[in-house]
């Protein structure tokens, strides 16, 4: 990973609002805010500054700023800290309404990505089904629509522990939008707790 001069969470946070006040385009916003992300993982120790995580484990979610002003389609922009575990997969879901930009601080996820396909597309009945996947390491960033489905799983090696340290920028905190969880195998759909 590249390392470049202290670009700060608050300059981070100062960015993001910039682009909501320049567009709505929820493509337009979610690429804005995934290059700025890019320089922001590239700072080093910027995370370790703003939470006190151990060498090993600390899995969890972690608060790192909550705007109320600013967000699509709603205000409530979300940016946290995830710590996975070995494996941890998050099940095919959606963002409802919202878009996320996933980060990776350290160690390595794997996004797959599934969509819809109806009769005509070489299926007898709708179902859900995989498109395609990519891994994400240390620095790497990636950002999905709303609407678009995907899971995510901890593939990360060469770590006694095996967590993987993800930051997330919700374009609106997800308890506040209804978004659904898939299962492919049974072809159906829940409303996700919030």
């Amino acid at each position: 990973m590249t390392q470049t001069a202290a670009y700060s969470v608050d300059a981070f946070i100062d960015d993001v609002r910039e682009i909501f006040d320049s567009t709505e385009d929820a493509l337009a916003q979610a690429s804005g805010v995934a290059k700025r992300m890019e320089l922001l993982l590239a700072t080093p120790g910027w995370l370790e500054e703003r939470l006190e995580l151990p060498d090993e484990g600390g899995y969890g979610r972690y608060d790192l700023h909550l705007d109320e002003d600013y967000g699509h389609p709603g205000g409530g922009f979300w940016l946290m800290a995830s710590v996975q575990k070995p494996e941890q997969d998050n099940l095919p879901h959606d963002h409802g309404a919202a878009w996320v930009v996933y980060g990776v601080y350290d160690g390595a996820i794997k996004q797959t990505k599934f969509r819809w396909f109806y009769p005509g597309e070489g299926v007898d009945s709708v179902q859900i089904q995989e498109t395609g996947d990519f891994v994400q390491g240390d620095g790497k960033v990636a950002f999905f629509l709303p609407g678009e489905i995907h899971n995510t799983l901890n593939v990360t090696e060469g770590r006694t522990d095996g967590r993987a340290v993800v930051v997330r920028l919700e374009s609106q905190k997800l308890d506040r939008v209804t978004r659904y969880q898939y299962n492919p195998g049974e072809g159906t759909m829940v409303v996700m707790d919030r």
